[in-house]
């Protein structure tokens, strides 16, 4: 079978072996809309559900509006997602990490150590060209020893924004999914907004949470006085019945991963000598796993999105609504990758109708 053309806008890859589609291509073939998509089998499914298609790390922004299907899965894709900590612009001012995600051509972008600038210095805020920030939530205040407060940066937020030429927004909302009788003033939240391709049909928008739960080396150190936050955070931001819910989870996918990289990590051996390890590592996994039982399904990748190591950056999808995750191979080069402009991978996936 002659491998067909697919229209992937916002995602970075290329198979082996097939024919790239550009743009004109696909206006040309009059894949407007929601076409069917045909799944292993060659059965049509209809526009209602979505699958996803994910791409662990955008590559090759010079392939980025288009890629091609090799081997007839898919056919057409909706909505390309991604999710980034951009630990509180450190390693990488603002208008280079928009730069980046402009390059890359994602339709929804969800980010982490985002940061609320004051009124007078709007200026300094991560501004995407080609990109509206529809949501941003307030989570904590930002330390006057960051680089970012001597521009105006006052606050830590999650945000969301969307592609001008390829999506729409509905609604959107924020959400505190804190317990201030556990994290003080140290609040997490959720940024929540419904989110339409342009030209889809499909009944219901697409609701997208960003999250950044409670974590760091602190609240490791003390997790026993936080035990249960981050369960609590899954649970209310799950309480809006989002989707996607993506971000930085503070949580590992795996206890062979806290074992594998936490070998040094004082809040890790201090647990292991003081007969509490299991607790631990439980604690490390608070928030995959309360995902997890809620019924969500975690985008299968255990890629290094963390530059200690490990998978704490999650796409979850909500499987009632018809949600289904398949593998996508990446190739090319590092735009986002090797931690240059973040201590965090940027972790994307393509959401499509089946």
């Amino acid at each position: 079978m002659a491998p067909r053309l697919l229209c992937m806008f916002g995602a970075a890859a290329l198979l082996p072996g097939a024919p790239l589609a550009s743009p004109g291509t696909c206006a040309a073939a009059d894949l407007d809309g929601c076409p069917p998509i045909t799944d292993a089998a060659g059965e049509e499914g209809g526009p209602d559900g979505a699958a996803l298609l994910q791409v662990s790390r955008l590559q090759d922004a010079e392939l980025a509006p288009h890629a091609v299907e090799a081997g007839g899965d898919w056919k057409f894709p909706q909505m390309t997602i991604a999710t980034w900590n951009l630990a509180c612009f450190e390693k990488a001012k603002p208008s280079e990490i928009a730069a980046t995600l402009a390059q890359l051509e994602v339709d929804v972008i969800g980010t982490q150590e985002d940061i609320e600038f004051n009124e007078t210095s709007q200026d300094s805020a991560l501004s995407i060209p080609g990109y509206t920030k529809v949501v941003a939530c307030r989570g904590e205040a930002l330390w006057d020893s960051e680089p970012a407060y001597a521009w105006g940066g006052r606050w830590l937020q999650n945000a969301i924004y969307i592609r001008d030429e390829t999506v729409t927004w509905e609604r959107s909302f924020t959400k505190n999914i804190s317990n201030p009788e556990v994290v003080g003033d140290y609040l997490r939240c959720a940024a929540v907004a419904d989110l339409r391709k342009n030209g889809c049909k499909r009944d219901l928008p697409v609701r997208v949470a960003s999250v950044h739960l409670t974590g760091g080396r602190f609240v490791d150190s003390n997790f026993l006085s936080y035990n249960g936050e981050k369960g609590h955070e899954i649970r209310e931001a799950l309480a809006v019945r989002p989707d996607v819910l993506m971000g930085d989870f503070n949580s590992y996918n795996s206890k062979e991963q806290v074992e594998q990289f936490q070998q040094s990590y004082s809040p890790y051996t201090d647990a292991k000598e003081n007969g509490q390890l299991n607790q631990y590592l439980g604690w490390t996994l608070e928030g995959t796993q309360e995902a997890a039982r809620a019924g969500y399904v975690r985008i299968d990748n255990s890629e290094n999105t963390t530059t200690y190591g490990g998978t704490v950056d999650h796409i979850y999808l909500r499987p009632e609504v018809g949600l289904k995750a398949r593998s996508f191979r990446v190739l090319g080069g590092n735009l986002v990758g090797d931690f240059e402009q973040s201590d965090h991978n940027l972790a994307a996936t393509g959401l499509i109708a089946y």
